[in-house]
């Protein structure tokens, strides 16, 4: 009997499952370090792909903005200190101190202790900006892409000589980050982020990990071209990308695929743990989208999720949900330095609790507030796919905080206190023999730490 132990506020959740039934257990990948992140970067941008080496590409005297994403921000500054080294090459190169700009390209995530991540050595050096997608006397427009998505851009990026972008590719909800998304959501309007995040709805397929043919990355794609966006450095792992996204930014996402992502057969049961995640919303975020992969037709998922904090509050009307998510947004977005950490801390559980309010309606509401942009799609999207996701696969859910007729409200198929009586059920449903794969963060498994949970992935895909 293979046997994890969850810390849940109410006490140990335990979760037993038999050793003939499970098939796969998911944890994170542990890669060697392929050196330091200052060199690893030199290296990628003196080859990098789809594109002429960086130095060729800079003339004496022009102006350069980086831009820079919210997740890389600390490994940029004062973490790992490649913003220094790249700033020295574009000296060495031509380039002052003052023609560069630093954009710091949050999209709608707001730049909440980007300061003092980033750090006086580069700060002190060089122009400062944090775009704000709300702000549209900052954005210059440059047309439409073939998807119909109206593409305005941060001017101090697109009136620059050159656009350099530094991020990193990691599994999204949408896909894979990295590449041209740096330009879309990251320094793009908040009209383009709505066009292109309500383009989850363009397949029938869930998105998540989905690359090649994701017509929201294809989006992202052409968004940076209007941009004139043409060299990109992606953290990836354990190593870095760089140079046209186009080019570069496939060849990052396969080694996500192959190096980080856990291949997984199809299964006839796939259980998702955690030990710490206090809010159902961020338990399931790609969880339940990359579950409902690899879980055959007529399985069913587990997702075990304490959801301890979970605030109920008084029926209210979808538009004052609506109202109080974008507000949300707002606020957040316009924070600066430290900030206030209680309010933004008490925003962001709002836009959790507006995010499972939104799951409790019918996709046929969800899918008209995407359609018609209401809310903010940042995290309507959010509400929409795990919905969708929920419906496709039959999902089950242990919890501490989630009332049953709530739950399925929101889609689930059955809840419960006890994994052993979802696990009964399950067998029940599917045959004593029914396959499991389990993925489970945090706690202990056979009275030790439990190895990190990972990402599951198709053996086919």
């Amino acid at each position: 009997m293979a046997q994890w132990q969850l810390d849940w506020r109410s006490g140990p959740m335990t979760l037993d499952i038999p050793d003939r039934n499970l098939r796969q257990v998911v944890t994170s990948r542990e890669l060697p370090s392929l050196g330091a992140w200052p060199d690893l970067v030199r290296e990628a941008i003196e080859h990098p792909i789809g594109s002429a080496p960086l130095r060729e590409l800079i003339k004496p005297g022009v102006s350069v903005a980086i831009l820079l994403t919210d997740v890389h921000d600390g490994l940029f500054g004062a973490t790992h200190r490649v913003g220094p080294m790249l700033l020295d090459f574009l000296n060495a190169a031509g380039v002052p101190d003052s023609k560069i700009t630093l954009i710091h390209a949050a999209g709608l995530h707001g730049h909440a202790d980007a300061i003092a991540r980033i750090g006086p050595e580069v700060l002190n050096r060089v122009r400062y900006h944090e775009h704000d997608p709300l702000n549209e006397s900052m954005l210059s427009f440059h047309g439409a892409t073939w998807q119909g998505t109206p593409v305005w851009a941060n001017r101090l990026a697109t009136e620059a000589d050159l656009m350099i972008g530094f991020g990193g590719c990691n599994p999204s909800l949408f896909g894979f980050q990295g590449g041209a998304g740096i330009i879309l959501p990251g320094i793009s309007g908040a009209d383009t982020i709505r066009h292109n995040h309500i383009k989850i709805m363009n397949s029938q397929r869930v998105i998540s990990g989905w690359w090649p043919g994701n017509p929201q990355r294809m989006d992202v794609m052409d968004a940076g071209d209007r941009a004139g966006f043409r060299f990109k450095i992606d953290i990836t792992a354990n190593t870095v990308f760089s140079g046209y996204f186009r080019d570069e930014w496939p060849i990052a996402v396969k080694y996500i695929k192959d190096n980080v992502l856990t291949r997984v057969a199809p299964t006839d049961i796939y259980v998702h743990a955690t030990s710490n995640t206090r809010d159902l919303a961020n338990a399931l975020y790609m969880h339940v989208e990359y579950g409902s992969q690899i879980v055959r037709p007529g399985g069913i998922i587990i997702v075990c999720a304490s959801a301890a904090d979970r605030v109920r509050v008084p029926a209210r009307s979808v538009e004052e949900t609506l109202y109080e998510m974008t507000h949300a947004t707002r606020v957040w977005n316009a924070e600066s330095g430290p900030g206030d950490p209680v309010q933004r801390a008490y925003w962001r559980k709002r836009d959790v609790l507006c995010k499972e309010e939104l799951m409790k309606l019918s996709m046929e509401q969800l899918s008209r507030i995407l359609a018609r942009h209401l809310g903010e799609p940042r995290s309507t999207t959010m509400s929409w796919s795990h919905k969708r996701a929920l419906l496709k696969q039959r999902t089950f859910l242990v919890t501490e905080g989630v009332d049953p007729e709530e739950g399925m409200q929101m889609g689930f198929a059955y809840v419960t206190r006890s994994f052993d009586d979802a696990l009964r059920m399950a067998f029940a449903e599917l045959g004593d023999d029914a396959a499991v794969v389990a993925n489970v963060t945090g706690g202990s498994f056979g009275g030790v730490a439990a190895p990190a949970g990972g990402i599951p992935y198709p053996i086919d895909e």
